[in-house]
C-alpha cells in the first residue's frame, strides 16, 4: 500500500530541520566568534606589554603569567617544544591546544607572538595556559560535564522550537482545515452561498476560485442538460409525424396490398421510428438524471435479442460475417425501453464493426454475452491503425455505447467488457445487481 505524504508532517519536518541546523550552525559560529575575540584580546594585551622596557637577553619579564623575552632561547622551553621555529612575521600570534574532542575544555593552550618594542628590539611573548588554570578560574556552580550541559541547552532549544512550531501550523491548519470541509460540502444547493472566512486573505482567495469554477461547470452541465431536453422534445415532433405516416401507409396497404419490397422498407422505417422515439425518451431521462415515469415490466430476452438481430442485419450486407445466436426462453422484470436500447445498441456496435470475421450473440438466463471478431488474416488493414497498433473494436465508437453504459450504471446491471486485439467482449446480466466493472 502507498504511502502518501502528508503536506503538514512534510512542512513540519521541513521547518523542524531547518531550525535544528540554523541552531547548530549559529551555535558553532558564536563558539568561533567568542574563541577568535578572546584572541584578539589576548594579542592586543601582548602588544601592550611588547612596549615593556629594559627587556635584555637572558632576563626574560613574566607580567600576569605573560612572558616576555628579547631572544628565543629566553622564552619557556615548553614553548620552545611546541613551536619547532621562531615566529618570523611580526604581530602574526600562533596558537595551538592540546584538546581530546570540540565539546570538551582544552587541556593546555600555547600562545606566541613576535612584536617590535618602540625602540626597534625584538620581543617574544608568550603564554602557556594549563588545565589547572582552566579549572582555577570555572566558578563553583559551573556544571563539570559541559558536553551534558550543551546537550541539554540545546535539546531544550529544539523542543521549545518545536513546541512553537505546532502553535503556528495549528493556527494555519485549522483554516485550511475549514476549507477543506467547506469545498468537501459544496453542492449544486449551496454553491452560490458566499463562502466563509478563512482568516488568511491567500485562502479566501482560494475559496472564491473554487466557488466561480463549481458555478461555472454547473451552470455547462445546466446548459447541456437544457440543450440534450429541448432538442430531445423537439425531435419528438418529427419522429410522431413518421410514426402516424407508417401507421397510415399499413393502412392504406391493407385495403390495396403493395409489392414485397415495398412492405419491407415500411417495416424498415417502422422500427426505426420505434428506434428513435426510444432513444429521444432515453435522452430524456439522462438529460432529467432520473427515471422515466414508467413502471419495470416482464420482457422476454430470447425474442428481443432475435428481432434486434433481424432488424439490424442490413449493417451485413457485403460483408463476410458469420452470425451465431444462442438463447433460451427467460423473462426479465425491468424497464422495457432500457432493455431495448442497451441490447440494440450492443448489436448494433458489433455489427457495424466487424468487417470478415464472426459475431456470437449468446444469451443464458438474464445473461446476454456478445462477441465480435474480426479476421486477422482475411482483413489485416482492420485490425491495425495508421501507427501499426492493434485497433480496439468496439471501444469509443459514438453515442450508442456511451447511452448503454449511462443506463447499465443507472440500474447496477452487471456490466463488462474485454478489448483485445482481435475481438471484443460486452457482458450485461439484466438481474444481477452489482457495480458496473471495466
Amino acid at each position: 500500500m502507498k504511502i502518501r505524504p502528508s503536506l503538514r508532517l512534510y512542512f513540519f519536518i521541513s521547518v523542524l530541520l531547518l531550525g535544528t541546523i540554523m541552531a547548530i550552525g549559529f551555535s558553532f559560529l558564536s563558539v568561533n566568534y567568542f574563541v577568535d575575540g578572546l584572541d584578539r584580546s589576548l594579542k592586543g594585551i601582548m602588544f601592550e606589554l611588547a612596549k615593556t622596557p629594559n627587556i635584555k637577553d637572558g632576563h626574560p619579564v613574566n607580567v600576569a603569567g605573560i612572558n616576555i623575552a628579547s631572544s628565543w632561547q629566553d622564552t619557556p622551553d615548553i614553548i620552545q617544544e611546541r613551536f619547532v621555529t621562531p615566529p618570523s612575521k611580526i604581530g602574526n600570534l600562533q596558537k595551538q591546544k592540546v584538546q581530546t574532542t570540540i565539546f570538551n575544555m582544552p587541556k593546555s593552550v600555547y600562545f606566541v607572538v613576535l612584536y617590535e618594542s618602540p625602540t626597534g628590539e625584538k620581543r617574544f611573548i608568550s603564554k602557556v595556559m594549563l588545565e589547572e588554570d582552566f579549572i582555577a578560574s570555572q566558578k563553583v556552580n559551573t556544571p563539570s560535564n559541559r558536553l551534558q550541559w550543551t546537550l541539554m541547552v540545546a535539546l531544550s532549544a529544539i523542543t521549545l522550537f518545536a513546541f512553537l512550531l505546532v502553535m503556528i501550523m495549528g493556527k494555519i491548519a485549522k483554516p485550511v482545515e475549514s476549507l477543506k470541509n467547506w469545498a468537501k460540502n459544496l453542492s449544486p444547493k449551496n454553491v452560490q452561498d458566499s463562502p466563509p472566512d478563512f482568516s488568511y486573505q491567500e485562502l479566501n482567495v482560494l475559496a472564491s476560485l473554487i466557488q466561480s469554477s463549481l458555478i461555472s461547470t454547473h451552470q455547462s452541465l445546466e446548459r447541456e442538460q437544457r440543450f440534450l431536453s429541448y432538442a430531445s422534445h423537439e425531435i419528438r415532433t418529427p419522429i410522431a409525424v413518421i410514426r402516424s405516416n407508417v401507421e397510415l401507409l399499413q393502412r392504406l396497404n391493407e385495403k390495396q396490398p403493395s409489392s414485397e419490397k415495398q412492405q419491407l422498407v415500411l417495416e424498415r422505417i417502422q422500427r426505426a421510428g420505434l428506434t428513435m422515439s426510444n432513444l429521444t425518451d432515453t435522452l430524456l431521462w439522462l438529460s432529467r438524471n432520473e427515471q422515466l415515469n414508467v413502471s419495470p415490466e416482464p420482457l422476454d430476452l430470447e425474442r428481443i435479442i432475435k428481432q434486434a438481430c433481424i432488424d439490424l442485419e442490413y449493417l451485413l450486407k457485403g460483408k463476410q460475417v458469420e452470425i451465431t445466436v444462442e438463447s433460451e426462453a427467460h423473462q426479465v422484470h425491468t424497464i422495457a425501453v432500457a432493455c431495448h436500447i442497451v441490447i440494440n445498441n450492443l448489436i448494433r456496435n458489433a455489427y457495424q464493426h466487424t468487417q470478415h470475421g464472426q459475431i456470437v450473440v449468446k444469451q443464458s438466463g438474464s445473461r446476454v454475452t456478445i462477441i465480435n471478431s474480426n479476421s486477422k488474416e482475411n482483413n489485416p488493414q482492420k485490425t491495425v491503425d495508421s501507427n501499426g497498433k492493434p485497433i480496439s473494436f468496439g471501444s469509443g465508437y459514438g453515442l450508442g455505447l456511451q447511452l448503454s453504459e449511462k443506463i447499465v450504471e443507472h440500474h447496477g446491471w452487471l456490466y463488462e467488457k474485454t478489448n483485445g486485439e482481435e475481438y471484443y467482449q460486452v457482458v450485461v446480466d439484466f438481474e444481477k445487481n452489482t457495480s458496473a466493472t471495466n
